[in-house]
């Protein structure tokens, strides 16, 4: 992955953050089982990596600042 995919999976991860809150999981788990089932592989492993990176960055929200 490239740091420009990197860059661009954070963003998005973050706006949906943004819409859905703690939900985002649901969101997402629902975007990857879409493109799962229509067979669109890229297009799911692209919700996959925005799913690990919206998991970091909330794992990163709850870890208190020292």
């Amino acid at each position: 992955m490239t740091s420009e995919e990197e860059t661009r999976a954070f963003l998005i991860a973050e706006e949906l953050i943004e819409q859905y809150g703690d939900a985002v999981h649901l969101f997402l788990g629902a975007k990857i089982f879409e493109t799962q089932s229509q067979g669109n592989l890229e297009q799911m492993e692209a919700w996959l990596v925005i799913r690990e990176t919206a998991l970091t960055v909330l794992e990163a929200y709850s870890r208190p600042m020292h």
